[in-house]
């Protein structure tokens, strides 16, 4: 009878599956990284070049597996079947390019409206684009046909969206276009950033691993520990973007519902951060902590130690996402790596390591000074806390999430900690 019980409870206890496998993950970015070593001294080839084709790399290698290994087009979530429920109709495929084709417009004439979108900064973007599109007109006829026979619910978002433009008929239910229009419009403004940086990043992980090399053991290792570690963040951000794909499960079930949610998170990036930054939050002093510990050779070794630690695991948060990565989306529930800690690794070890990069507690001009970058930094700590309760509420709405969530309050690491003190 206790051995039947304990099984039962064993059971109610496990972790709740992760919509990817945090092994597929590290596959994805090792794929990833060696695409980078092995294009680090191309001359023919731009940041831009090099970073799209890590970014495709990762993609290739997880999509094999969802494909072919975990078949991720026959859970239910992904709303497929693995045979054709209906035959092949020209006219809804037509209507879903026609759809698609609409949306792309839309959000091209937003970048032409949008003096953003119009300075050099933005190049590696364009470029991607100018790669990637002749591709994408010749797969999506095929991907849509396919879907067409495939997909169990026959008016998806782009049918209903293309109705209402074309014929002028209102759907029934208008949740499907928000939630696609939404989804498109997290895209259109992450995806450009994404590859800015990890274009600017591919640049300096060459350069900082070649003094890293010169120099082992030294200042010139963090710097390259760091700018590895932004660059499998950035890589699976890019790789995110790019994959919302019924086919590979990848879609995003909800957007974010909520202004306060879509404010604290864009706050956070360009061109948003740097005016917030510079004039009302600007926690930064004079002294940071490689300056700060100059004279104290051990202390600046454990100090820098801990900042990779950090900033290791920020990064494989972002990889145990796999093609799933996004804000203000829900496309899948992770579990797995970090996540299995805690609800939020990203966000906690990102706090922390602007805490210990920064040392605004430290600062030579006084006292002042040192109260008001602290109380800065305090405020983007906030933001974080925002979008974590933010992002928290709109993931309750998946009841794979609040399972997670339930199992995180019994046996996360503050959890664990805190019985520890009982």
């Amino acid at each position: 009878m206790n051995s039947t019980f304990d099984t039962v409870a064993h059971v109610q206890d496990m972790r709740p599956r992760s919509a990817t496998p945090f092994s597929v993950g590290l596959l994805g970015i090792t794929a990833g990284l060696l695409t980078l070593w092995l294009l680090r001294n191309s001359t023919a080839l731009d940041g831009a070049a090099r970073s799209t084709a890590a970014s495709l790399a990762i993609i290739a290698t997880i999509a094999v597996y969802e494909l072919f290994v975990a078949r991720v087009y026959l859970r239910p979530s992904a709303g497929l079947a693995g045979s054709a429920v209906r035959p092949l109709s020209t006219a809804r495929v037509g209507l879903r390019l026609a759809a698609l084709a609409s949306v792309y417009a839309g959000i091209g004439l937003l970048y032409w409206l949008l003096p953003e979108y119009h300075g050099a900064f933005y190049n590696p973007f364009w470029s991607l684009i100018n790669t990637l599109a002749p591709y994408v007109i010749v797969a999506a006829p095929f991907y849509f046909m396919w879907m067409d026979r495939h997909q169990r619910e026959v008016d998806d978002a782009y049918l209903l969206w293309a109705r209402l433009l074309f014929r002028g008929e209102r759907p029934a239910n208008w949740r499907p276009v928000r939630e696609m229009l939404a989804g498109w419009m997290v895209k259109a403004f992450f995806l450009p950033l994404m590859i800015v940086y990890l274009s600017t990043n591919a640049d300096h992980l060459t350069a900082s691993l070649n003094s890293a090399l010169d120099a082992p053991f030294s200042l010139a290792t963090f710097r390259f520990m760091y700018d590895l570690s932004f660059a499998m963040d950035l890589m699976f951000g890019t790789v995110g973007y790019l994959c919302t794909l019924r086919i590979l499960d990848s879609h995003v079930r909800s957007a974010e519902p909520t202004t306060l949610g879509w404010l604290v998170a864009l706050v956070c990036y360009q061109p948003f951060w740097s005016l917030i930054s510079n004039q009302y939050i600007h926690y930064e002093g004079s002294m940071f902590w490689d300056n700060w510990l100059t004279s104290f050779p051990v202390i600046r070794v454990i100090w820098g130690t801990a900042i990779v630690a950090l900033l290791l695991c920020y990064a494989l948060s972002t990889i145990s996402f796999g093609l799933r990565f996004s804000n203000l989306t829900n496309r899948g529930i992770i579990t797995s790596g970090p996540y299995r800690f805690t609800k939020h690794p990203a966000y906690i070890a990102k706090n922390l390591s602007y805490w210990m990069v920064a040392v605004p507690f430290i600062e030579p001009l006084g006292w002042r000074p040192a109260v008001t970058h602290c109380a800065a930094l305090l405020a983007v700590n906030l933001l974080y806390f925002l979008r974590a309760k933010t992002e928290e509420r709109h993931l309750m709405n998946d009841p794979d999430y609040r399972a997670y969530a339930e199992w995180i309050a019994r046996n996360g690491l503050f959890a664990r900690i805190a019985r520890a003190f009982q």
